[in-house]
């Protein structure tokens, strides 16, 4: 006999969560500045993990020599070069994913990433089918950390965030969550390890680690 569900819905970030992502845009950015003779050190990237947009901060913080247009577009070329070529998800996704659906709980993907983006990777991974809601960072005013993205996820889901789970990556995306009033698990990866994150409800090296149990109130 199980238990009562533990969340009423899962909230999935992409990037870090679903599918190895981060390296499309340090790669991109790496690759652009490159072109200028610059440097672009993982940590100072690491600043901008999970975040909307923020070219202007972005050419204003390292004082580049081009508009942030110029960046931007170059960029948003080669990371969408990146997404159309996925062909694996991160260890334990699509199970998870799978399993999700098949118990009927509501499911969405959050993610800073613009739409075409994450419409063409969810289609890569075959996933996309097991998504009720897809928002994404061109479908909203403010980026994370602030908590529209997931706000909105839950209202279309028509579910309480209250009584959501938010999978996260990036402190962004943590912090973003908990002020939805989500709950919010954490994936460790390349780009988060050694990067403290803000106090999120669980800490995993992989979505292999989760129980079933722990989100849906089924027996292991």
């Amino acid at each position: 006999m199980s238990s009562g569900p533990s969340f009423d819905a899962v909230i999935f970030d992409m990037d870090g969560v679903l599918v190895d992502g981060e390296p499309f845009y340090y790669g991109a950015a790496s690759t652009v500045l490159a072109e200028d003779g610059l440097s672009f050190p993982l940590e100072k990237y690491k600043k901008y993990m999970g975040t909307k947009g923020g070219w202007n901060e972005f050419v204003q913080d390292l004082g580049l020599p081009r508009p942030a247009s110029y960046y931007r577009d170059r960029c948003s070329r080669l990371v969408a070069a990146a997404y159309a070529s996925v062909d694996a998800a991160l260890p334990g996704a699509v199970e998870l994913v799978r399993d999700l659906q098949r118990l009927g709980l509501p499911l969405a993907v959050a993610s800073s990433s613009y739409s075409g983006n994450v419409e063409v990777c969810l289609e890569r991974l075959g996933i996309r089918d097991a998504f009720d809601v897809v928002v994404c960072g061109d479908d909203v005013t403010h980026g994370k950390p602030d908590p529209e993205i997931y706000l909105k996820a839950a209202e279309k889901l028509g579910v309480d965030p209250a009584r959501s789970l938010a999978i996260e990556d990036a402190p962004a995306g943590i912090r973003a969550a908990h002020a939805a009033g989500m709950a919010c698990w954490a994936v460790r990866t390349e780009y988060t390890r050694g990067l403290p994150l803000p106090d999120p409800d669980r800490t995993l090296e992989s979505l292999t680690e989760v129980d079933l149990a722990d989100i849906a109130g089924v027996p292991a």
